[in-house]
């Protein structure tokens, strides 16, 4: 494999950048920050209550996969790595503030954009919303945490598994009691 050069970072797989960032390769490690920061930003914003939060836990991730990528043997995805460092620094963050809200912006990208015209189906849906959002927050942090990367990240059970280090079963039943939890919760919207 051969190191990606300036003009083709942007396009260089993940192998390649992780490689050259663990020569300690900064411009290979900023392309990682560039593809990976909106994706472990989104993820942290809905796993925590302050933008202040949401910012350092981002910057601590990258922080951390700095230091660590020399050691990082790609035995996971790039991705399920740097969310593995995303997800503990948010379990850090938890157990110091002991909060675990669900703010409103969480739900917003659910809602998509409103292309009806009926206003009562808009302010529907807009409840709707409003009464997952407080579901979600009455769901322990790791059952929230597996039912967002599972139904908004779009990750697979053993993606989930490997970032939480839990087995693809383990993760599987997670995903069942928070799915089951939040229609006992949601049920009058059922």
């Amino acid at each position: 494999m051969r190191a990606p050069t300036d003009g083709d970072l942007r396009d260089a797989d993940d192998e390649a950048l992780r490689v050259s960032a663990a020569v300690g390769d900064r411009e290979a490690f900023d392309a990682i920050v560039t593809r990976y920061g909106p994706v472990l930003y989104r993820y942290a914003r809905r796993m925590l209550a302050s933008e202040a939060d949401v910012a350092d836990v981002v910057q601590d991730t990258f922080v951390a996969a700095w230091r660590q990528i020399a050691g990082f043997r790609g035995s996971s995805s790039l991705r399920t790595w740097l969310f593995a460092i995303c997800y503990r620094k948010i379990a850090d963050t938890h157990r110091l503030k002991r909060a675990n809200p669900v703010e409103d912006w969480v739900l917003e990208p659910l809602a998509g954009p409103d292309t009806t015209a009926d206003p009562f189906t808009a302010a529907s849906n807009a409840a709707f919303l409003d009464a997952l959002e407080v579901a979600l927050g009455e769901l322990p942090v790791r059952q929230r945490a597996v039912w967002m990367m599972r139904e908004i990240e779009l990750m697979t059970f053993p993606e989930i598994g490997e970032v939480l280090q839990l087995s693809p079963d383990a993760v599987r039943g997670h995903h069942i009691r928070a799915t089951k939890a939040l229609r006992v919760l949601l049920r009058r919207w059922q």
